[in-house]
């Protein structure tokens, strides 16, 4: 079921970039990257998350990524290599099984488009991921739209 919800993500995270259709691949490993570093970070809600660069067009080949932690609040220092984001925006979202994260986003995409609602190509694309003990992991994604 898709939502529509004003929202502040606070995160501590690590760049990266790469082409987009190189992500499937780049993206995972960014953030076992950053879970080899995670403990370093303050105020961690033990929640991780990964920021997209929306793709603007066919042209636009190569975008930025962040992967990281949800913290609570800003930490008065931050561990090298690291950096903070505060995204506060109106989101479409939807929550499901990680293993399901193509169908999730063309779900998304489908109910804006349905719906009149267009993205925001100013502000990030957020997925949170939440594990479970014997379960598999959710996440859920979050898709910027225009007021």
């Amino acid at each position: 079921m898709c939502n529509v919800v004003s929202k502040e993500f606070k995160a501590v995270v690590i760049r990266n970039s790469g082409l987009f259709k190189d992500y499937a691949h780049l993206v995972p490993e960014a953030a076992q990257a950053f879970l080899k570093q995670g403990h370093l970070v303050q105020n961690s809600s033990g929640l991780e998350v990964t920021l997209y660069e929306p793709k603007r067009g066919e042209d636009h080949l190569k975008g930025t990524f962040f992967t990281g932690y949800l913290v609570h609040e800003k930490a008065e220092m931050l561990p090298n290599g690291m950096e903070y984001i505060d995204a506060v925006h109106t989101y479409a979202s939807i929550r499901g099984k990680t293993a399901e994260m193509g169908d999730l986003h063309s779900r998304l995409n489908g109910w804006l488009s349905e719906n009149d609602r267009q993205q925001s190509i100013n502000q990030y694309i957020i997925e949170v991921y939440y594990s479970a003990a014997n379960e598999e992991e959710e996440a859920e994604v979050f898709i910027p739209i225009k007021d």
